[in-house]
Parts: structure tokens; sequence; C-alpha cells
């Protein structure tokens, strides 16, 4: 669903903007703090709004390439321009009334499978030709016409349920014609068309009433726009969202960014605040400073600083040479959940049971509990662990017992093969949870203190022994690990936004 927002001007210096987003919530943007404009929206991004809002920053948050599942406060670049500024007639865009049989037997089949618009759309929830099908699994789901595969779903990343954001529809040669996208809301709002050869081609955007609103070419990069009862045409994305920000009134604010692409340009194109553009650099290390990073340091940039989100990026740049003056590191402000209290129970998150040293860490420390959980069934080797007193095993978890487990248990052992699951690293973190870890099967990085990951069962198994029994070593070792994940007090925000 297009987003609506209605500027109200109160005084010369700034507007702000009320909007009404996918779940009808409203909330208040003041432009005199700045815009944060992400480039798009993956955790890096989400990790930044995130300590933003809790800092008290309430300057819009804009996206400019977006997903369907965007949080309340998030404005999407793409869906502020499929809405009118006033009351408008689109020319030539009114939807044609389907035959009654026809909507009467949609509706029925949609509302059999549970469907109701305003709520995400489950796997099962795609209207298909007759005699199609969708066979899914917890990762993903196909559709099929007889033997023939005609398309595939994709689930949001951003929920635990298979809540739809993608479907590529394909030939009959398996070469996908286009993709549909759906919000959390369960709108079809874009869609994107391929070329024969199966490359992008051009992307449309819908309003609320699945009219076209906006066709962005691929090849040419032209973005038309029908809105208040004209057509314009944008040379690109950066044109698009200067536009909008000067239609939020954010020109000569400063500009609080992620990317050295499209929120850079942008960022060039208004007029420079008084104290200059920020970037917040959270890209992985890599082995130069980026051309368009050197231009900010060499002062030919609206960007006055350069905040660095990842430890070992800003060591990479600092060896380079970049100067101290302009970059820092810079991390997020984190909200933590509960506090750690000290106790004796350790949580492990797996689908495998190939955990390391298991059996070393319950023969040798008999006073700890462990709790293993999994959203899968267990196997024969790892239920048989459940014949230790101090092992308390979860297979099939509920989300309620996964929650009370984050609560319950103070140390977290990043100790499985396999992939993570349920968020489990990050959970423990928020969670106050000492994470101590294997070298072998560590999982994210961010947040393991180095002094908290081992090459060996042994040392696993002594420092968890000694940590457990020293309250004063427990609490150094939290400090390490938040230090690590670049912890933030909620006053390094502020000052940077605060006028």
């Amino acid at each position: 669903m297009g987003a609506t927002y209605q500027k109200v001007k109160t005084g010369k210096d700034y507007i702000s903007a009320e909007c009404k987003d996918q779940t009808g919530k409203l909330s208040n943007y003041d432009v005199r703090e700045g815009v944060l404009l992400l480039d798009h929206y993956d955790e890096s991004a989400d990790m930044l709004r995130q300590s933003f809002r809790s800092s008290g920053f309430t300057g819009p948050a804009v996206v400019i390439t977006e997903g369907g599942f965007l949080p309340d406060d998030v404005i999407s670049l793409f869906r502020w321009f499929c809405r009118d500024t006033e009351d408008a007639v689109m020319p030539g865009t009114v939807k044609k009334p389907e035959a009654a049989d026809e909507t009467e037997i949609r509706e029925y089949r949609l509302r059999h499978a549970g469907f109701r618009l305003g709520k995400a759309r489950y796997f099962n929830q795609i209207e298909l030709p007759d005699y199609w099908e969708i066979s899914g699994n917890s990762s993903s789901a196909e559709i099929h016409d007889m033997q023939n595969l005609r398309g595939r779903i994709f689930y949001s990343p951003r929920s635990e349920n298979r809540f739809v954001s993608d479907v590529d529809w394909m030939n009959e040669n398996g070469i996908v014609r286009f993709t549909d996208h759906y919000d959390g809301c369960g709108r079809l709002y874009s869609r994107t068309v391929f070329n024969r050869k199966g490359e992008r081609f051009c992307r449309s955007w819908f309003d609320e009433y699945g009219r076209e609103r906006i066709v962005e070419n691929f090849v040419t990069n032209d973005i038309t726009v029908t809105r208040n009862g004209k057509t314009q045409l944008f040379k690109n994305r950066t044109e698009l969202g200067v536009s909008m920000l000067r239609e939020l009134g954010a020109d000569g604010k400063r500009i609080f960014y992620n990317s050295l692409s499209v929120p850079l340009f942008i960022s060039e194109r208004l007029k420079k605040p008084c104290n200059g553009d920020v970037l917040f650099w959270q890209e992985e290390p890599r082995g130069d400073i980026p051309g368009n990073m050197q231009m900010i340091l060499n002062g030919g940039s609206n960007t006055s600083q350069i905040f660095v989100q990842n430890r070992t990026s800003f060591n990479n740049l600092a060896a380079l040479g970049a100067s101290p003056e302009i970059i820092k590191p810079f991390g997020f402000v984190y909200n933590f959940t509960s506090a750690n209290s000290g106790g004796r129970d350790a949580l492990i998150c797996t689908n495998s049971d190939r955990i390391e040293y298991l059996d070393l860490l319950v023969r040798n420390l008999p006073d700890m509990t462990f709790h293993i959980a999994a959203v899968t069934e267990m196997s024969g080797k790892l239920l048989a662990f459940g014949r230790y007193a101090n092992v308390c095993l979860y297979p099939t978890v509920k989300k309620s017992v996964i929650e009370e487990l984050f609560e319950k248990c103070d140390y977290y052992l990043d100790i499985n093969r396999g992939i993570e699951i349920l968020s489990s690293v990050k959970r423990a973190f928020l969670s106050s949870q000492l994470i101590l870890a294997l070298r072998k099967t560590l999982h994210r990085q961010r947040y393991t203190a180095p002094e908290n990951i081992f090459t060996d069962g042994e040392n696993l198994c002594r420092a968890l022994s000694q940590t457990v029994s020293n309250i004063d070593l427990l609490k150094g070792r939290l400090k390490m690990q938040e230090k690590t994940a670049m912890s933030e007090d909620i006053s390094s925000f502020q000052e940077l936004y605060k006028y």
C-alpha cells in the first residue's frame, strides 16, 4: 500500500510530516534534526535506524531500495511518489472493474486460504491459474503446473513466519519473466519485468488501488512518475531522491547516510548544512579507500565526517592513511532486553546434532545446566544427551519457550555446526548473555569478543568454569563483548542532530 503523508508547515525553517504507513500507525517527523537516508534496508541499516530512534531522533528515515516489509517509521522513496500531494485525478488510470463472477471466485479462493487484505501472505496464499499448485518448506516454496516448475516463492527475511516477499514467475523454459513483490499488508506493490534473456528490464510500483504509478527503466535508468494528474520524467534515482527531500523541506538540513552510491549523490545535490553531512560506513573490510570516500577525505564534499561501524574496516582505513580528523569508529545503540544475573544456565540453538565438545562440557561442568533448542526434530544422537541431569532438550521448540530461554540463560555457546538459527547470537547479545564460541563454529564475530573465541574444547571448558565461579571475570568478559560490538551511549548520537 502506498504510504500517505501530510505536510504541515509549522515555521520557516522546517516541515513536520505526518506519515500513515502500511499498518495505519501515525508518526511525526521533524526535519530540523536532519534525515536518515538509507541505501537499502538490511540488518546494519536497521541497527542504525534503531540507534537513532533510541536516542530520540524524530527526523524522517528514508530508504532508497526497499523491500516490502519495512518498519512503521521508515519511508520508502518510491512509495512516497505513489501517492498524490493533493486531490488529483490520475488521467487514464481508472481501474476497470472485474467481472463479478471472476472477482467472487478469486476472493473466495483467498478467503479459503485464510488471507485477508491488511496482513502478510503465507506461501499458500498466492493466486494461481486453475490446476497449478504450491509446495513449500521452511525456507522457500515452488509453484508447479503438473511436472513443470512455473514459479519460486521467497519469504521475507524480516519475519520468522513464511510470509511472502517475492514470487518469480517463469516461462515454459524455466526463464524468469517477471517478479511480483508483496508487502507486509499482502499487497502486490511492485513488479519487476525481465527480458527474454532473463535480464532485468523495468520495474513498476503500484498504489493501493493497484494502479501503476512509477516505472523505472533499468536500461536507461529513467524513472517515469504519474502523480498529481501529471506525468514526470526523472533521469535516475538520485533525481527522484533529491525531489523527495526538497518536498520534505530537508534541503540544507543534515543528511545521515550509509552508502557511497545514491545516498551520497543525493547529499551532494542538496545545500551543504552548517556542520556537514555524515556518512556511516557499514561495509566489510577492504584493501583500499573507495574513490568516493577519497573525495570526502580531500574536502571536496558536503560530507564532513565518516563514522565506520565495523572495527576491522576502521583499522584498515586508518592503516591506509585515512584522516583521523574525518574518519572515526562509531557503533550502535543497542536495546538490551535484560541483564546478566550471573547464573549457571547456558543456551545452545541448533538444527544440527553436531555440537562441538558437548560431551566434554556436560561431563566437566555438572553444576551448569545446558539448554539445547532446535526448531526441527532432534536426531537420536542429540536426544541421547537427555540422559544427563544437567541437559534440557527442546526439539521443535515453541516461540514462547525460546523467549523464556533467552531471558533465563546467562551464557550462550556458539559451538554448533551448520547455520545460525533464530538470529540466536544477536539475541543472546541483546539478552546480555556472555557469548563463548569456537573459532571453527563462529557465526557472528561482531557480537563475540576475541577473548571469548577458542580453538579447542579444553580452553573453552576452562574459561566457562572460571567465569561461572567469578562474577568479576564475568563482568569483564561482558564489557569486552560490548566493546567488540561497538556499543554506544545514547548521548553519542544525540550530539549529532540536536540543534
